[in-house]
């Protein structure tokens, strides 16, 4: 390669070209200590956006899972329970014999809905899954004969409810 200059032609090697531009002189510093500062704070505050933001997620992550463990305790609470078990039998056909279960039996039933309905104001479940998992039940029993008698007055319920 040649270059033209004042005094004429002057030869230029590939070697040339690659000492020039390929590394700078020894004496010439990459970066300055204020550079460097300034690379540091700004991958600093990269490492400290992607902390927070890894645990926000985490965060939310494990209060759905908590809502969802209470949920499941709550599901599994219902279908063991022997004396909702047995409300729920004499639910199904609307049975006379809902008539003798005993009111503290019925309490229990109803309180376990309370609990659905603190979780429903809490917001922890929603309205579609709440009906969905014990809706059948809270309906069946708003219908019964038997469930609501004189022993046990509706009335009374619905104040605690």
């Amino acid at each position: 390669m040649e270059k033209y200059h004042a005094e004429g032609l002057v030869a230029l090697t590939p070697r040339d070209l690659t000492l020039t531009f390929a590394r700078p002189a020894w004496n010439e510093k990459l970066m300055s200590l204020s550079d460097a500062k300034d690379v540091a704070t700004i991958v600093g505050v990269i490492i400290t956006v992607i902390a927070l933001l890894k645990g926000y997620m985490e965060y939310r992550r494990n209060r759905c899972l908590g809502r969802i463990q209470y949920f499941s305790d709550l599901k599994k609470e219902f279908k063991e329970d022997p004396a909702i078990a047995k409300i729920t039998e004499f639910l199904e056909t609307d049975d006379p014999q809902l008539s003798d279960v005993s009111p503290r039996e019925k309490w229990r039933f109803l309180c376990f809905f309370e609990e659905v309905t603190i979780l429903l104001r809490a917001r922890l479940v929603t309205d579609m899954l709440a009906y969905y998992m014990f809706g059948y039940y809270a309906t069946r029993c708003e219908r019964s004969q038997y469930f609501w008698n004189n022993s046990f007055p509706k009335d009374e319920a619905y104040i605690v409810l």
